[in-house]
C-alpha cells in the first residue's frame, strides 16, 4: 500500500508541471469533446436514425430547410425561426435528402458544446477538476446526447449558446482594447445566430443593454460590441420578416401563439384564418387541459395571440401563479409528463427510462446545488472587496439561465426550453459539489488533526 501512494504521490509530482500548463484547460476540452463524440454518432448516426422520427416539429423543420434551400421565403415561413431551417437548407444543399449528415453534424456541435462547457467552467473556478467535471457530466448527459437524433433545435441552440457564454467570457476578461472588441463582436455575432434559432433568447438581452449601460469600463465596451454585432445579425432578418408581413416584426411570429397558449386553458389553439386550419399545442397544455380552442386570427398575427393571451390574465389572474407549475416542471422540479401519443420528447419509448431518470435527478443533484453554492458564495462575500476570479462567468452564467426562468414562464413550460442552457448549469453544478468537496476534505483534515491532538496529549 505504502509503496502505491508513493508512486501515486510520484505520479502526480511529475505531471503537475503539464497540469499547470496554460495549455491544459484546452487540452482538456479538446478530450472532452471527444469523449462527447462517440455516444452522441452512435446515437445519431446508428442507433437512432433522423429519417425515422419525422413527426410534429421535426416534419416542419425539414420542410422549411428544403423549401429554403430551394425557394424564397415567404410570409407562412415566419411562423418558423430561420436560423435552424437554414443549417438544415445547407447540409440539403451539401447533400439532397441525406439526413446522416444533419445527424453526423449535430453529433460534432454536441461533441464541441461539452468542450465548450469544460472551458466556462474552467473560469469559474480556474480548476481542472471542475472543468473535467463539467465537461464529462455533458459529454454523458442523456438528454443531449437523445435530442441529437432529432430534426430539432436544441443541439445547434446549446452549441450556439456555449460558444456565445465562451466568447463573452473572453471579451470580459480580456486586458485589451482590442481583444476586448474582437471577442465582444464575435460573441454578439454568435448570439444573434442563436437567436434566429430560438427567439426566446432576446429574453437575455436586456442583461448584455444593463452591462453596456451601467458596467464597469471594460465591462461596458465588451457589452456593447457585443449589442452591435447582434442588432447587425438580426436586423437584416427582421427587416425581411417585416416586409413579407407587411408590418414591423423581429425574426418569427411563434411568440404570441406561445404566450396565449401559455396563460389559457386550452389544450391546443385552432386558427382557419388564410384558408388553412392549423393548429398548435405546447407539452404542458397537451398534457394539463382538453379544450381546443379557436381564434378568428391568423398565428401571423402575433400581436393578437399577446392581446388575447393578456385578455386571459385580466380575467384570470390566477392564471399568473398557475404559470408557476410550468416553470416547476420546466426545471424538473416537478413530476415530469409524458406528451401523449407522440414518439418523441420528452421520452420515446425505448428511451423512457433514461428520460425519467434524467428529469427526476436534475434538480437535486444538478440545479439545487448550483443555487445553493451560489446563496453561499453571496453570503460568504458580503461586504468584501476582495478579487474574485469568476465572478464575471458566474454572473453571465446566472444571467442567462434566469431569462430562461422569463421564457419558462412567459412561454411555454416545457423541460425542452430548458435543456439547451442545462451545460451552463452542470458547470456551476460541478464548481458547488468540488467546494463541497474542498470543505469535507478540510472538515475531515481538521478532525483528523484535533484527534492526533488529543491523542498525543494523553
Amino acid at each position: 500500500m505504502r509503496r502505491l501512494l508513493a508512486w501515486l504521490g510520484g505520479a502526480r509530482a511529475r505531471a503537475a508541471p503539464a497540469l499547470r500548463s496554460p495549455r491544459a484547460p484546452t487540452a482538456l476540452a479538446a478530450l472532452i469533446g471527444l469523449v462527447a463524440l462517440a455516444p452522441r454518432w452512435s446515437f445519431a448516426v446508428e442507433e437512432h436514425p433522423l429519417r425515422l422520427y419525422l413527426v410534429g416539429d421535426m416534419a416542419l423543420y425539414l420542410e422549411r430547410g428544403v423549401a429554403l434551400a430551394e425557394r424564397a421565403r415567404t410570409a407562412w415561413d415566419t411562423f418558423t425561426p430561420p436560423g435552424y431551417p437554414a443549417l438544415l437548407a445547407v447540409l440539403h444543399a451539401a447533400a439532397p435528402g441525406d439526413l446522416a449528415l444533419v445527424g453526423a453534424c449535430q453529433a460534432a456541435l454536441g461533441a464541441l458544446t461539452a468542450a465548450l462547457t469544460a472551458l466556462f467552467a474552467y473560469r469559474l473556478d480556474r480548476s481542472l477538476a471542475v472543468a473535467a467535471l463539467a465537461g464529462l457530466a455533458t459529454a454523458l448527459y442523456f438528454p443531449l446526447i437523445f435530442y441529437t437524433g432529432f430534426v430539432l433545435t436544441e443541439t445547434t441552440f446549446a452549441f450556439l449558446l456555449l460558444l456565445f457564454a465562451w466568447l463573452e467570457l473572453r471579451a470580459l476578461e480580456h486586458g485589451r482594447e482590442r481583444g476586448r472588441a474582437a471577442f465582444g463582436l464575435a460573441a454578439g455575432g454568435v448570439l444573434g445566430l442563436a437567436v434566429l434559432v430560438r427567439p426566446s433568447l432576446l429574453a437575455f438581452l436586456p442583461c448584455v443593454a444593463l452591462c453596456a449601460l451601467r458596467g464597469a469600463g471594460r465591462d461596458r465596451r465588451a457589452a456593447g460590441a457585443t449589442l452591435l454585432a447582434c442588432a447587425l445579425v438580426i436586423a437584416p432578418v427582421s427587416a425581411h420578416t417585416s416586409w413579407l408581413l407587411g408590418r414591423p416584426a423581429l425574426v418569427a411570429t411563434n411568440g404570441g401563439v406561445n404566450f396565449f397558449l401559455a396563460h389559457s386553458a386550452c389544450r391546443s389553439v385552432r386558427s382557419s384564418a388564410g384558408g388553412e386550419v392549423v393548429e398548435v399545442s405546447t407539452h404542458y397544455n397537451r398534457t394539463h387541459f382538453e379544450r381546443r380552442c379557436e381564434l378568428p386570427r391568423s398565428f401571423l398575427d402575433e400581436g393578437a395571440y399577446y392581446r388575447a393571451g393578456l385578455a386571459e390574465i385580466a380575467e384570470h389572474p390566477g392564471r399568473l401563479l398557475r404559470a408557476w407549475r410550468g416553470v416547476a416542471e420546466g426545471l424538473g422540479l416537478a413530476p415530469r409528463r409524458a406528451w401523449p401519443n407522440q414518439p418523441f420528447w420528452p421520452g420515446s419509448v425505448e428511451h423512457a427510462a433514461q428520460i425519467d431518470a434524467s428529469s427526476r435527478l436534475f434538480a437535486p443533484l444538478v440545479l439545487l446545488p448550483a443555487l445553493a453554492h451560489a446563496l453561499a458564495r453571496a453570503w460568504a462575500r458580503r461586504g468584501s472587496r476582495g478579487a474574485d476570479p469568476g465572478a464575471r462567468a458566474r454572473s453571465l452564467a446566472w444571467a442567462i439561465l434566469a431569462s430562461v426562468g422569463v421564457v419558462l414562464y412567459a412561454y411555454n413550460g416545457n423541460p425542452r426550453v430548458r435543456v439547451s442552457s442545462d451545460p451552463l448549469t452542470l458547470a456551476l453544478a460541478a464548481s458547488a459539489w468540488a467546494a463541497g468537496a474542498r470543505r469535507l476534505g478540510a472538515r475531515l483534515r481538521s478532525w483528523r488533526g484535533a484527534g492526533e491532538g488529543a491523542a498525543r496529549s494523553r
